[in-house]
């Protein structure tokens, strides 16, 4: 499930993708900034297609981030 907060002029999209072997939860995140000119409908309108695309992503493995050496070693390929 994603999450919406606005930062100023932009929005902040998190998406939970489980935990880790440690029980952490692993947290992706994206920014989205909305073009000059968009009305709060067509703003909030491109907001929920943000937000779905990025969940999307992240659930299929396209969005990772970024890995410390040691574990990307031990992973079983």
């Amino acid at each position: 499930m994603a999450t919406v907060r606005k930062r100023g002029n932009t929005y902040q999209i998190r998406v939970s993708c489980g935990y880790d072997t440690k029980g952490n939860q692993i947290i992706q995140t994206k920014s989205w900034k909305p073009d000059e000119g968009m009305t709060s409908k067509q703003i909030e309108k491109e907001l929920q297609r943000q937000t779905v695309l990025f969940e999307e992503s992240c659930k299929i493995g396209q969005t990772t981030a970024s890995v410390k050496f040691e574990t990307f070693a031990e992973r079983k390929i």
